[in-house]
């Protein structure tokens, strides 16, 4: 009795981590494999004028294949420093990626519609108060985020770096914003999808 209910508690927990996993990593699918993102914060972006929208196309699309393992940075723009932290940083994708796959995998042989119902609401908070570092975001950026990350200082950048011009922090800050807000979309729309089903499912009790 008492194992089986630890093993409900895991399961229950396995699910809650699965499903938080997932609805965050869906929209950094979109940030980081997809070159739209980058143009458009690109648009917005005062150091991409100075390069020009040519050679920042270039980078970008240099980028998202690098990511995507189809290509390698040749652009001669990208300096080895650059180079060898986006390694690091593919690397780190990959790996997010691996864990998707189990999350996934956790989410579907777990599934639990009320359970989930709950922790929808749970992420929504646990993910809205990641906005507070928005205020002090460059410090959080520079002092918690790459040292957490990297064990190396190829992250900084000058401006002899493309991805000074590329991605510069504004651009970091839009992406954080935008995983926040897209992540709360994504919980939302589970949340509706189980209302309107389980509605349906009442209504068809009843007839």
């Amino acid at each position: 009795m008492i194992l089986r209910h630890h093993a409900q508690r895991v399961r229950r927990l396995l699910l809650f981590v699965s499903l938080f996993y997932l609805t965050v990593y869906i929209p950094f699918v979109f940030a980081i494999y997809f070159p739209q993102w980058h143009r458009l914060n690109c648009r917005r972006n005062v150091r991409c004028d100075c390069i020009g929208e040519k050679v920042s196309s270039v980078g970008i699309r240099e980028l998202n294949a690098f990511f995507l393992h189809r290509g390698e940075l040749e652009f001669y723009r990208w300096t080895d420093k650059e180079k060898q932290h986006l390694i690091d940083v593919r690397e780190i994708a990959d790996r997010f990626f691996v864990a998707a796959v189990f999350a996934a995998a956790g989410v579907i042989l777990l599934f639990d519609r009320k359970r989930i119902a709950v922790y929808i609401w749970i992420n929504i908070a646990i993910i809205l108060s990641f906005l507070a570092v928005l205020p002090f975001f460059a410090y959080f950026w520079r002092h918690v985020f790459h040292p957490l990350l990297f064990e190396n200082r190829m992250w900084l950048n000058t401006r002899h770096d493309f991805s000074f011009y590329l991605m510069p922090r504004a651009y970091f800050k839009a992406t954080t914003v935008f995983l926040i807000a897209a992540s709360c979309i994504i919980n939302f729309c589970i949340w509706l999808c189980i209302r309107l089903d389980l509605r349906k499912r009442q209504s068809e009790k009843a007839e």
